[in-house]
């Protein structure tokens, strides 16, 4: 037993930082909003809470009051917002590595060097570029669209519908080059004597594609595919830029057509008011609730799968 605890001391030490860290900046914040969530904590009651039990989530989940229809509201943009962006991050991010990975090694640094230069531009630089190119006036991207019968006299930024059109090509377009570095490396780590098989069996481009590197790829993908899903969870900085102002009621737009949950939660912190923030927390606990289920949710498929 002391011979053990000798070899494995050194690996607890190295790892007790990050548990600590871990305990102290996530593990307390989480135990502390969700005690929270059942009192009337506000602004102006934080020395005398009260446990008012599940009151603050019948309110939130009722339908009836500003509060509970706004969250509901977000809810139902987050159900439409996630699905259609990752499947059109991970297609396009994807489809670009498969791409540069079959070009000639000299055009590879290059060009994966320019699809990553959108991440690396500061996301209200992001915003303001894409209200340019989607002006419906004058927008780049909006007039030629305009020419294919989509989008016609549609403002962008206030249009049910097409607000989560438009946070869609932001934040894709902010977000590819990164799952395209993640994919494009881990294509390198494939090995070539798999490809030079498959070329000794007459295999064409697709075929190896299709037979070699995305099934080769599957961890990778898991990996982007679930980040991916806990990120657009959590969508806050581009619909907060787009229609942000002085009045808090105002966030989300017109009949909060760019409203989503962490947007609300916010907004229930800076209005304050009466358990404001014990609300809040519990809006953060019902999405925290959705995050870890749709990641329990991808663990069991992807195992039930291998």
């Amino acid at each position: 037993m002391k011979t053990r605890i000798a070899r494995s001391l050194p690996i607890y030490i190295g790892l007790a930082p990050f548990f600590v860290l871990l305990i102290v900046f996530v593990g307390t914040p989480m135990v502390y909003g969700l005690a929270m969530s059942f009192t009337d904590w506000s602004v102006s009651s934080r020395s005398t809470l009260h446990f008012v039990g599940l009151e603050n989530y019948l309110y939130i989940l009722s339908g009836e009051g500003l509060g509970s229809t706004r969250f509901l509201k977000s809810l139902l943009n987050l159900a439409v917002y996630v699905p259609i962006t990752v499947a059109i991050g991970l297609g396009v991010s994807l489809g670009l590595a498969l791409i540069v990975h079959n070009l000639p090694r000299r055009f590879q640094s290059f060009l994966r060097s320019g699809f990553f230069v959108p991440t690396a531009i500061p996301l209200f630089l992001c915003v303001g570029i894409w209200l340019w190119l989607m002006d419906s006036e004058n927008g780049l991207v909006a007039s030629n669209l305009a020419k294919l019968g989509i989008g016609v006299d549609v403002n962008w930024v206030n249009t049910a519908g097409w607000a989560i059109a438009l946070i869609i090509f932001i934040d894709v377009w902010h977000s590819v080059g990164f799952n395209f570095v993640i994919f494009s490396t881990g294509m390198q780590e494939i090995s070539e004597d798999l490809y030079e098989a498959a070329d000794l069996d007459g295999a064409n481009v697709f075929q190896k594609m299709w037979n070699i590197t995305i099934p080769m790829m599957e961890p990778i993908i898991f990996f982007v595919i679930t980040y991916s899903l806990i990120s657009a969870l959590q969508v806050y900085d581009i619909p907060q830029i787009l229609t942000s102002g002085s009045d808090p009621n105002s966030v989300g737009g017109p009949n909060q057509v760019m409203l989503f949950p962490v947007m609300e939660m916010v907004r229930n912190v800076r209005i304050g008011g009466e358990a404001a923030l014990g609300r809040a927390a519990a809006e953060g606990v019902i999405l925290m609730v959705i995050i870890i289920a749709v990641t329990f949710i991808m663990f069991k498929l992807r195992r039930k799968k291998v």
